[in-house]
């Protein structure tokens, strides 16, 4: 490195060093010894020595697929990102890496987080006393007209929807705050779907929307998570119905695919004869917060939170999802989880 990249880099504020591929500290700035001192130094040092091993997180800097610029690791109870800014500043392999302190910031994002899921969590409580009356109410209908009757009906459709997103926002707070947890068991699928698409038939006929299930009895049982696999179907056929025009149909599938003579895998579709989606973003669609451009064929927005944490839920037994999609004709949410014996025990986070 020249000395004048050198001094350059001795006048900034922020920790800088490079650092070879074997390990080895080439060179740091002034920033990065006030910073760390010697304990920095070791400490980037014996990161590097398990690239031969274990492959710390330097690899990431020297990879040749998939090489990575970013990495937020902890040091002595401080959080610090730390950016590649350049490869091979110097004649051997070697990363120049600027290092921030972002512990304000990453205490800052867990109170929000952890603020987010207490007032989501005391707002259920309320919701779920509504959705109570509003069944009550419904049940004594025959003593209302059939205005009234019609009214109580939305109402608790809506006080239904409320709580869906309500139970979104609070899954994602606890997704990311690593305290998202399920309850393995065996789970009945055929339950599950026929469970999945009769709470959804009101909003279905509503909407006039065909709504219907198509599978064996004989489905093997898997092990998961009867409430978040409920979840994450019930949330697959919203989606659908919400971008379905009425006199379309919504149809939820689901079939074994063998090896040998055991099923390997079950495969569950959701398919609709929607609006679709652009093929542009058939591939962020499962990222949070974010939403098809096309416009539900009702208006209707949501926390943009859906599909993402469905994916975190197919992805934790062990599945995958995935997405095909014609404008105009239709979309395919197709669910891949593995038949398997349990490995895992009972309350292992989702995250584990």
């Amino acid at each position: 490195m020249s000395n004048l990249y050198a001094t350059l880099l001795d006048r900034l504020s922020m920790p800088v060093a490079v650092v070879t591929a074997a390990g080895d500290i080439a060179y740091r700035n002034r920033a990065f010894d006030q910073t760390f001192g010697q304990d920095g130094d070791d400490w980037l040092r014996s990161a590097a020595v398990t690239l031969g091993g274990e492959r710390g997180w330097l690899h990431g800097f020297f990879a040749e697929e998939q090489e990575q610029h970013t990495v937020e690791i902890e040091l002595n109870g401080r959080m610090f990102r730390i950016e590649k800014v350049m490869s091979n500043p110097l004649e051997v392999p070697s990363a120049a890496l600027v290092i921030e302190d972002v512990t304000l910031h990453a205490e800052a994002e867990q109170a929000k987080s952890d603020f987010t899921s207490m007032i989501v969590h005391d707002l259920r409580g309320p919701l779920s006393g509504i959705q109570a009356a509003l069944e009550f109410v419904l049940s004594e209908s025959a003593r209302f007209g059939p205005m009234h009757e019609d009214l109580l009906k939305e109402a608790s459709l809506e006080s239904t929807r409320m709580m869906g997103l309500v139970s979104e926002i609070l899954d994602f707070s606890k997704i990311q705050s690593g305290k998202f947890e399920v309850d393995y068991q065996t789970v009945m699928l055929t339950s599950i779907l026929k469970r999945s698409v009769k709470s959804l038939q009101p909003i279905a006929g509503r909407d006039g929307v065909q709504l219907f299930s198509a599978h064996g009895s004989d489905l093997p049982a898997i092990e998961g998570s009867p409430e978040k696999l409920t979840q994450a179907i019930i949330n697959l056929i919203s989606n659908a119905l919400k971008f379905t025009p009425s006199g379309g149909v919504v149809s939820v599938g689901c079939q074994a695919l063998p090896e040998g003579t055991k099923p390997e895998h079950v495969v569950i579709t959701v398919t609709d004869t929607g609006i679709g989606i652009a093929e542009e973003e058939l591939g962020k669609i499962f990222d949070r917060y974010e939403q098809s451009a096309s416009r539900s064929v009702r208006g209707e927005s949501g926390t943009g939170l859906g599909l993402y944490i469905v994916q975190e839920i197919v992805e934790a037994h062990g599945g995958a999802l995935e997405v095909s999609s014609v404008p105009g004709i239709g979309t395919s949410m197709i669910v891949r989880l593995p038949v398997r014996q349990p490995t895992w025990d009972l309350g292992e986070s989702l995250l584990g």
